[in-house]
């Protein structure tokens, strides 16, 4: 795994990420960097690498808090390794162009962050973001209820 980042912090749970729980993305390239003035994380492919940006609003968040972020947008990534080039590009397009699924896409990466036990994070990066004035609905993902009975029930008895 390549992972070029300016910021060794970023860089280092970027990697502890896709060892921990990320394998099929081992294999990647990655760049992952501050920017990005409208979405907190967002992710794209260029020069056959992906890039993860992550807002500045986040520099003074704490770890816990980027897991969550990072993690959300490595579960978009790890969905679309899964598709060949011609389902990436019509799910690409069809996030784009339709509320629906673009509902559904981030909903279903969330649930799968959870799965993975990263759920604390997610509530971590939800309450951080609402300190700095964010707000959510389903076309973000889960919300924080959903997310907090998400973690509930698989907690072991």
């Amino acid at each position: 795994m390549l992972i070029s980042s300016t910021d060794p912090r970023l860089e280092r749970i970027l990697r502890t990420l896709v060892a921990r729980s990320f394998p099929r993305l081992r294999r990647l390239r990655f760049r992952i960097v501050w920017g990005g003035e409208e979405e907190l994380l967002a992710y794209g492919v260029q020069d056959d690498q992906y890039l993860i940006w992550v807002n500045q609003l986040l520099r003074l968040a704490p770890v816990r808090v980027l897991e969550g972020g990072i993690g959300h947008e490595l579960c978009h990534i790890h969905a679309d390794i899964a598709m060949g080039p011609y389902g990436r590009e019509l799910a690409w397009t069809r996030y784009i162009e339709s509320r629906w699924h673009r509902i559904r896409e981030e909903r279903a990466a969330e649930s799968r962050l959870v799965e993975l036990g990263y759920g604390p994070h997610l509530l971590a990066f939800i309450r951080f973001t609402h300190r700095l004035g964010y707000s959510f609905s389903r076309e973000h993902g889960l919300l924080y209820g959903e997310v907090s009975r998400a973690i509930q029930e698989t907690r072991p008895r």
